[in-house]
């Protein structure tokens, strides 16, 4: 056998092994719960061996445990140890604590079987679990056993009590004496073991109890009248009343005093009133036995103490019955005047007749006063009649209605001193701390009283009447307090009945002062009161009643304030007062200091004046601390104390206990669950011990205090940032702390970044940044709470801060955001000793830290806040609505719950088992957020307890008994809340039914079929929300009952909750517009100024926009469609109508003209936000909602997606005339026009987003452009440039249209932006053409490569000094022409844009003279025509008799002509008679010889005869050519010639002129290019003439080396002539020939190499421009553009394409 086999087999062994010793059997005891159940509490120590198997090598050592026994149960095992080898401990602590293989170790079985039997090794440590097990066998076998007595006293003790109930007075002293020894005996018996002992005492007990003789032994006779105490539900019963309980005191002292005259209690503690004393007729006296008799020898002594006053009173014989018991009786020897007859029932119970005797007295004198408000209950009923002043003593009141109801009333709580009567029907519960009893009075609401029947001591009376008693309701009404400059204020309503017709009225302001508006959509009503004039400031009562009277009318006040403050706290703790407020007069303050109201001091308010009043503000503004609210305050203590005053708002500020020692400092702390609850005494208290069972959620929230996890875009969480500290993890495993999430729902990192939350397919949250950055959340742990208020020792304090997130005082908190009731919240930090909730921070050896039970204080921990108190309505669930998160008791809190449940940090519940007096807990349980405890946005907070390792019941109970939850929340005291839970409570997990899955699949179907536009943005994603929690829940399996019925309730709130939206056509200054579009760019867009006035007002260049001013001074933004979120008052904005009308009058070049707008339209000229109502739903829309100032905030534009544009061509200029920058686009839709163009914005490939404005940067819809701080402004207005300078150095990519049209996007192929540099300078000075350099200084940034050119001219540049000549050596005679020429300095990293500027060439020749005869400038002596051509090209300027006319541009006045002849009839020459004389100067750049001469008008000879036939024909068939069959270029050309073919044959100026036209138009039109065919331009003229040049040289006059790189270069150039493959090619060509020719070498020269590092010549454009100082005349031009149109002349290439 080999060693691989034995090894093998060896292996299997032990695994079968350790499968048989994992049953670790105890070799000598095993304990169940039933032995554990016997145990005393107390702590006891185990010892066992730990010895090896056959199968394992260690030595044999000792193990100790100790085992924790509290009531019954192993509540832990700790302390373990082992004596051995010091490797040994690992195989403990795994046997104790379990591995990933085995994760429940044999401690957590033992603790959970509460025994050691059936418990398993765990593997690989068997031997040790084992030793385990053994040893707590160990310590439970030699444990304290519980005494053991199973003797049964039920009998004995039942009999006992018997006993001890009977009054001895009532029986025979021999039989009283005998029944008292055997009492003595029994109680002797009751502590016996023996059963037969307290068996025999029990029955003899009970014999001489059935022994007692009585001595009630009434006289025998047929009929007796009596005094009765007859409980109040007996005495009503006959007057058809349906039922009358006792009444129920809490001050036990009005109860047993005169003021209950008439009635009788049983409890002699005044605890209650039981009934009525009145006289009864017994016709068999014989029953009377039973009860206790009362005689004239009978006493009761009652001490009562009202308003301090202690009085003691003896009752004797019959008044004795005042405090006696039910049915007690006193023998009448009169037959009363009316009684009432009882009547002994088949139970030997007795029942009263209706009172018999005399009839009544009807009092038709008596007055009656009703109020539906009292002190003492719901309805007050007050009677005033002289008869009844008459009266001692009142037995009974009955109210009887005309519906047939009778209402019988009680003493004290009902009638009070004789004539005022009361009652409650459950809306006042409580009386001077006394509850009020309604159930019997409720049913009298909507009835009317028509009969008050009063049962006195001097008889019966009747008080007849007609009232109404109005309905009351559970509703309430509130008006916000407002500002005395408001012209509105909302009213709020809740819980009217559904037949209550509103009507208000407002005590203190005339009724036609004000206007109460009531408008409702279905399904919301909105209540609003409009003041017609400014109000007072003060306190105003609103009553709310209901038109019918059916209904009680409800109240409230609202305060008008002034929004000033007279006071300010003077910020001195050590002598604390309010002074006097800046800008406030003394008169105001000390006015403001007499008036205070009241006065807050944490949480606690006192009166400022009335009874009771409590002065802490002295008359001279100084807080009192002499009073009761200051009372034992400590050093560093905090109170918020807030002054409340009729016609101010309430000012609140903090005054803290001026403190000496800074042995401690105060602060919030982030920490964990554990942490936070490991000194709470709360169950698993520290354990941080997860559990991998999930919930039915499918959630792994079964684990102690460890972080709540969750792997699913969960939108709830949110609400966990209120309080919690939460940790999102993306699926790359980093983590990002969470701060809050804002209102805009934005997720905050604790570092300040931002992200926006979305929902991907696979339905997992992505979270994406600000510059666009994005990852997709793998997991979301709420760690624990993020507020907890701390003391800790200074020393101690920079650690505390490196290892919890610490906030100090005076620093921020902040969390959550608004969701109906939730609010979000930002607080300033400013915890002190009596902060509620303070925890002690105590710091260890080794640096951690621990943390102490909380301790509870009276103050808020934030500045200037009150303690708060939570105002909200428990309700404990019913079982089968529990259980859908994994909970088996639920309570949730609704009412005012957002402030409570927006504060929330955690849950405790305590548990009492059976303890109805809330007295002994059994357990208490620690919660956390997300797993336990929740705020739901509409349905309230929601608590659970869930079944977990934090959370398991003591054994032998089920949940059920008696329960406490208390709430702790930040800045909030404490909040307790008391309940039973029966088994109806207890989750019952169904499985939901067919019908109830059935009716979630129709909620799902009815949310899914609604129209999303139709809603505001908010409301729709609540009840998206909502939908995707449906329809996940009913995808899952066997979905529980619970989970269905609640998940139908929320997504049926949402639908129901969604609000209806409203679209308008809105006026949105571009700042707002842009906000949201403009993503990376946080510059706001300005409104454009403008000085020409009347562009902005001009629809057809400005449409889109909207203008405020009339005088056109400015563009202040765009009109748009917006969807009106709920939250938007429109009234606050100008409404524009159907009917209005805009008359705008412009007067542009010259011309007048007036537009009348109407309707929508009219919103060009008006005002920011105004506004136009639409009936349809526009296809795209922005969102408007209100931010938290109230300010309007507008989302980026929703609706239809944008259409996408492909084929646009952008080409950028860094020169224009409308800015630094321009963008020209070709290509666009036609639907994209200048008046239809609301908004452009432009993209760059980082994200950056520019917004663009009507006319400086929109112009006609196609040209883009702006200024980035170098063009200050254009055509007189002034430019902006912060939004776009940030543009520079950045990469164009697409660019989006928002038009009336819709949207259109357009993706261009990349532009860069060149940078534009402030230092840049570039001066270049004037010289003469001759000089051959000039000077030039330049400044460029140091990362500009220059590369220097000027067209025309070859320059260098090396330091300050500027060369330059011809651009062509080898050209004929070339030289530099006068002239302006233009630099411009290119950076070769292209970085930055071209630097341009121009300088002037200048000559003193003068090339032209004037030929008078021929009235013409023509060539002057020595000068050729190329000279002369140059002159008249640069004519700037003429002057004629000393007036200047400007030879070219807007306004300019043509006095000579290109060709250099005398224009005659200009203006200065119209009129003018033969022999006049003009001196005429004529101006021309480059040129500083002026040229003057004298042009005299002579005789006009009779015209030359000028044949005009030729052209007229050509014109004529020029005419009948069609545009659409001919290339664009082409055609362009064309149709230049053709015009000025009609100017030379209108004019018949020379028959050269007429000649020159026709061969002009002859070559344009042989040039025409027919449409299937279009040229692409591939320019070689520059190549040709190079080639020509080169081929014109010698090659014996230069070097050998030179030539030959001269031939390979020209074999190149001609190679690329003849392939014309592009244009770049070509050029390349060009510039290597030319570089060859210049590189010559002539034989016998030196070589000269150039050091300035530039270009020597200018480039090669692919046009070969006119060139400044080679002018050229309009026909020669022509001759060029058709030229170049030729084949073969101008060298370009052909392609064919369909013409557009």
């Amino acid at each position: 056998m080999g060693k691989g086999t034995i090894k093998t087999k060896a292996m299997t062994m032990a695994v079968a092994m350790s499968m048989v010793a994992g049953l670790c059997p105890s070799t000598v005891f095993a304990a169940n719960s039933e032995d554990v159940a016997k145990i005393q509490d107390g702590t006891y120590t185990g010892t066992a061996k730990c010895t090896p198997d056959e199968y394992e090598d260690f030595e044999k050592y000792d193990l100790s445990v100790e085992v924790t026994i509290e009531n019954g149960v192993i509540k832990s095992i700790g302390n373990i140890k082992g004596n051995g080898a010091e490797d040994n401990n690992t195989y403990i602590t795994n046997a104790a604590n379990g591995t990933k293989k085995n994760p429940t170790g044999v401690v957590q079985q033992i603790i959970d079987a509460n025994g050691t039997d059936g418990i398993n090794a765990v593997s690989r440590a068997t031997c040790s679990s084992k030793a385990i097990v053994d040893a707590v066998n160990n310590a439970l076998e030699n444990a304290t056993k519980k005494e053991e007595n199973n003797v049964k006293t039920d009998e004995l003790r039942a009999a006992i009590t018997k006993a001890e109930s009977l009054t001895e007075a009532d029986y025979t002293d021999e039989s009283w004496k005998a029944m008292q020894d055997k009492l003595t005996e029994a109680r002797a018996a009751l502590t016996a073991k023996d059963q037969t002992a307290v068996d025999m005492a029990a029955k003899e007990l009970t014999d001489a109890i059935d022994a007692l003789v009585s001595t009630k032994t009434p006289d025998v006779q047929k009929e007796v009248y009596v005094l009765m105490n007859i409980p109040y539900a007996d005495f009503y019963k006959a007057d058809g009343v349906a039922g009358a309980d006792a009444v129920s005191s809490a001050t036990k002292q009005k109860t047993r005093a005169s003021l209950a005259a008439g009635s009788y209690h049983v409890n002699s503690d005044g605890s209650d009133i039981t009934g009525v004393t009145f006289p009864v007729k017994i016709s068999d006296a014989s029953v009377l036995e039973k009860y206790t008799q009362v005689t004239d020898e009978s006493e009761v002594t009652i001490t009562t103490n009202i308003k301090g006053k202690e009085n003691t009173v003896t009752y004797k014989g019959q008044g004795a019955l005042f405090e006696s018991a039910s049915y007690s009786y006193y023998t009448l020897s009169d037959t009363p005047s009316y009684y009432k007859e009882a009547t002994v029932n088949e139970d030997g119970s007795l029942s009263f007749s209706e009172v018999k005797g005399e009839g009544p007295t009807t009092l038709t004198n008596a007055k009656t006063e009703f109020s539906t408000s009292s002190k003492y209950g719901d309805y007050q009923l007050d009677i005033t009649s002289e008869d009844l002043k008459n009266v001692n003593t009142v037995y009974g009141v009955v109210v009887s209605t005309k519906e047939g109801s009778s209402y019988g009333l009680r003493h004290v709580e009902n009638i009070w001193k004789k004539t005022k009567l009361a009652w409650s029907t459950g809306f006042v519960t409580e009386s001077h701390g006394n509850t009020l009893d309604s159930k019997d009075y409720a049913a009298m609401m909507g009835q009317t009283i028509n009969k008050v029947t009063y049962y006195t001591d001097q008889g019966i009376y009747e008080i007849p009447m007609d009232q109404q008693v109005a309905k009351k309701f559970d509703g309430e009404v509130s008006v916000a307090d407002v500002s005395v400059k408001s012209e509105k204020t909302a009213i709020t309503v809740s819980g009217l009945p559904n037949d209550f017709e509103e009507e208000y009225k407002i005590d203190g302001i005339d009724e036609d002062a004000y206007s109460v508006e009531i408008k409702s959509d279905g399904k919301t009503t909105t209540r609003t009161i409009n003041f017609k004039k400014a109000l007072a400031k003060g306190r105003y009562a609103v009553t709310l009643s209901d038109r019918n009277g059916n209904y009680v009318p409800i109240s409230t006040t609202f305060n008008v304030y002034t929004e000033t403050t007279p006071v300010k706290y003077n910020e001195n703790d050590k002598d604390p007062a309010v002074v006097k407020a800046d800008g406030v007069d003394e008169e105001e303050f000390q006015t403001y200091l007499k008036n205070i109201t009241s006065v807050t001091v944490n949480g606690k308010e006192y009166a400022a004046s009335g009874k009771k009043a409590v002065k802490l503000i002295t008359e001279d503004g100084k807080l009192d601390l002499s009073q009761d609210a200051f009372k034992d305050a400590k050093a560093g203590e905090g109170f918020a104390i807030t002054i409340a005053e009729d016609g101010y708002q309430t000012y609140t500020f903090t005054y803290k206990v001026p403190e000496e020692d800074s042995k401690y400092s105060y602060v919030y702390v982030g920490m964990s669950w554990s942490e936070y609850w490991a000194n709470e005494g709360v169950y698993a208290a520290g354990d941080t011990e997860s559990s991998a069972d999930v919930d039915s959620r499918n959630e792994y929230d079964k684990g102690a205090f460890d972080a709540v996890t969750r792997a699913t875009a969960n939108h709830g969480l949110h609400r966990g940032s209120f309080q919690c500290s939460a940790v999102i993890e993306d699926t790359n495993g980093n983590e990002y702390d969470l701060a809050y999430w804002n209102a805009d729902g934005k997720a905050v990192m604790t570092d300040g970044s931002v992200y926006t939350r979305s929902t991907n397919e696979d339905k997992k949250a992505v979270f994406t940044a600000e510059d666009g950055s994005s990852f997709i959340q793998a997991d979301y742990k709420v760690t624990g709470i993020k507020y907890v208020p701390v003391k800790v020792k200074t020393a101690d304090l920079n650690a505390l801060r490196k290892k919890y997130a610490v906030v100090e005082n005076g620093g921020t908190l902040s969390g959550g955001f608004s969701e109906n009731q939730l609010q979000s919240y930002t607080a300033i930090a400013d915890v002190t000793p009596n902060t509620n909730g303070l925890k002690t921070a105590e710091k260890q050896e080794d640096g951690s830290f621990t943390f102490s039970a909380r301790t509870t204080g009276s103050y808020s921990g934030l500045k200037d806040t009150q303690l708060a108190t939570a105002d909200v309505t428990p309700d404990v669930k019913a079982g089968d609505k529990v259980g859908s998160y994994g909970e088996f008791i639920r309570v949730d809190f609704n009412g005012n719950y957002g402030g409570l449940g927006s504060a929330m940090q955690a849950v405790e519940w305590t548990y009492y088992g059976n303890d109805d007096t809330y007295t002994n807990p059994v357990r208490v349980f620690g919660t956390k957020f997300a797993s336990d405890n929740w705020m739901h946005k509409s349905m309230g907070i929601q608590l659970g307890l869930t079944d977990s390792l934090r959370c398991q019941l003591p054994e032998n109970t089920n949940g059920t008994g008696y329960w406490k939850i208390t709430i702790y929340g930040l800045g909030y005291a404490d909040y307790s809340y008391n309940f039973e839970v029966g088994t109806e409570n207890i989750a019952t997990l169904k499985t939901a039914s067919a019908e109830e899955i059935a009716a979630l699949k129709d909620k799902i179907d009815e949310a899914k079929a609604l129209n999303q536009s139709k809603y505001t943005t908010d409301s729709w994603k609540k009840m998206q929300d909502e939908l995707e929690e449906s329809e996940d829940l009913l995808k899952s399996e066997n979905p529980l009952k619970s989970e269905v019925n609640e998940q139908v309730k929320h997504l049926t709130d949402a639908i129901d909750s969604l609000v209806k939206v409203q679209y308008v056509l809105m006026n949105i200054p571009y700042a707002e517009f842009y906000k949201a579009e403009t993503t990376g760019n946080d510059i706001a867009v300005d409104a454009f100024t403008s000085a020409t006035k009347n562009k902005t007002r001009t629809k057809g260049l400005a449409g889109g926009s909207y203008h405020e001013k009339a005088d056109g001074s400015s563009i202040d933004g765009i009109t748009y469609a917006v969807k009106v979120d709920s939250s938007v008052d429109l009234s606050k904005y100008k409404k524009v109508e159907d009917s209005d009308t805009v008359d705008i009058t412009v007067t542009n070049r010259g011309q007048t003209s007036t537009t009348t707008l109407t309707g929508k339209d009219t919103l060009f000229e008006n005002a920011s936000y105004a506004y136009y109502p639409l009936s349809e739903i526009p296809a795209n829309y922005k969102e408007v909602s209100l931010d938290a100032d109230g300010n309007l905030v507008f989302s980026e534009v929703k609706g239809q997606e944008a259409k996408v544009v492909e084929g646009v061509t952008a080409e950028l200029s860094t020169k224009s005339s409308y800015g630094d920058y321009e963008l020209d686009l070709d290509g666009l839709p036609e639907e994209i026009s200048s008046d239809s163009v609301n908004a452009v914005v432009i993209k760059t490939t980082d994200g950056t987003a520019y917004g663009m404005r009507h006319l400086e940067n929109i112009w006609r819809g196609t040209e883009l452009a702006w200024c980035t701080g170098f063009t200050e402004s254009v055509h007189n207005c002034p430019t902006s440039s912060e939004h776009y300078k940030s543009m520079m150095g950045k990469t164009i990519d697409s660019i989006e249209y928002y038009t009336t049209n819709g949207l259109y996007t357009m993706d261009i192929e990349d532009i860069y932006v060149p940078v534009k540099a402030d230092n840049t300078v570039v001066e270049v000075a004037d010289a003469d053409i001759t000089a051959g350099k000039t000077k030039i200084n330049v400044k460029l940034p140091d990362e500009f490569k220059p590369e220097y050119s000027v067209d025309g001219l070859d320059v260098s540049v090396e330091g300050n000094e500027l060369t330059f000549k011809a651009a062509t050596e080898s050209r004929a005679a070339a030289s530099v022409k006068p002239g302006k020429y233009t630099l411009t300095i290119k950076d070769k990293s292209k970085k930055y844009a071209d630097v341009v500027t121009t300088f002037t060439l200048t000559t003193k020749d003068m090339p032209a003279a004037y030929d008078a005869e021929n009235k013409k400038l023509v060539e002057a002596k020595g000068f050729d025509t190329d000279a002369l051509k140059a002159y008249l090209g640069n004519i700037t300027s003429v002057n004629v008799n000393g007036k200047d006319y400007a030879a070219s541009g807007r306004g300019s006045v043509v006095i000579i002509n290109k060709d250099g002849t005398i224009k005659t009839d200009a203006d200065p020459f119209k009129d003018a008679v033969v022999g006049t004389e003009f001196q005429i100067t004529v101006a021309s750049t480059g040129y500083k010889t002026p040229l003057t001469f004298t042009y005299k008008i002579a005789e006009t000879p009779a015209p030359a005869e000028v044949d005009t036939t030729a052209l007229e024909a050509a014109i004529a068939e020029a005419d009948n050519l069609k545009e659409a069959d001919y290339t664009a270029d082409s055609w362009s050309v064309y149709q230049a010639a053709l015009q000025s073919a009609r100017t030379a044959l209108e004019a018949k100026e020379s028959q050269d002129a007429v000649d020159q036209a026709l061969a002009a138009l002859n070559a344009a039109k042989d040039a025409l290019v027919k449409a299937e065919e279009e040229p692409v331009a591939i320019n070689t003229a520059s190549l040709e003439k190079a080639i020509a040049d080169a081929k014109a040289l010698k090659e014996a006059d230069y070097t050998a080396d030179s030539w030959k790189a001269l031939q390979s270069a020209l074999s190149d150039a001609q190679k690329a002539l003849e392939a014309k493959e592009s244009q770049e090619a070509v050029d390349n060509a060009t510039n290597s020939l030319n570089k060859a020719i210049k590189a010559l070498v002539k034989k016998g020269s030196s070589s000269v190499k150039k050091t300035d590092g530039t270009t020597n010549g200018s480039k090669t454009s692919g046009n070969d421009s006119v060139k400044t100082g080679d002018p050229a005349s309009v026909l020669g031009w022509l001759g060029l553009a058709v030229s170049s149109l030729g084949a073969g002349m101008g060298g370009f290439a052909w392609k064919r394409r369909k013409r557009k």
